[in-house]
């Protein structure tokens, strides 16, 4: 999946039609293959890792977005 802060790409995510269980429950499988891939010896460095990393960066920053909104 790419992800790009200034293009259409972010807007078509289908992340962002989730609801917050939904959301949460992707988070969490992000977090186990990432557990997994360094039980397995990968580095953090790694592309795979990298690519994980982005990934989980992505749905913290909407699930963040989306508490604020709540806030306000």
């Amino acid at each position: 999946m790419k992800l790009s802060a200034s293009g259409g790409e972010v807007t078509d995510l289908p992340v962002l039609h989730m609801d917050d269980e939904e959301l949460q429950k992707e988070m969490m499988a992000l977090l186990r293959q990432m557990e997994e891939a360094v039980q397995q010896g990968e580095r953090l460095t790694g592309e795979h890792m990298v690519q994980l990393s982005q990934q989980l960066d992505a749905y913290v920053l909407i699930a963040q977005t989306r508490k604020m909104r709540c806030i306000s």
